[in-house]
């Protein structure tokens, strides 16, 4: 079963990447399906994320669930 997964980026971006995965997989139907499926893997296959060696880089006052809270009413 497939799940969606949607997500808004700038035109300019979506344009050079629909270009280049339609110019790798030769046109064919479903070539930016298959090229943001080969991104997607790659992502997830680089390992362990080291979260620790991130805490304290950004300053902020709200907490991370109220950063989440603020995203999710914006999306709205």
């Amino acid at each position: 079963m497939a799940e969606t997964i949607k997500a808004e980026i700038k035109p300019a971006l979506a344009r050079r990447f629909r270009k280049i995965a339609m110019e790798r997989n030769k046109y064919k139907k479903g070539a930016v399906k298959a090229a943001l499926e080969e991104l997607i893997k790659r992502y997830v296959s680089r390992g362990k994320v080291d979260w620790k060696a991130l805490r304290g880089c950004l300053n902020m006052k709200e907490s991370s669930v109220e950063l989440q809270h603020k995203a999710w009413d914006s999306s709205d």
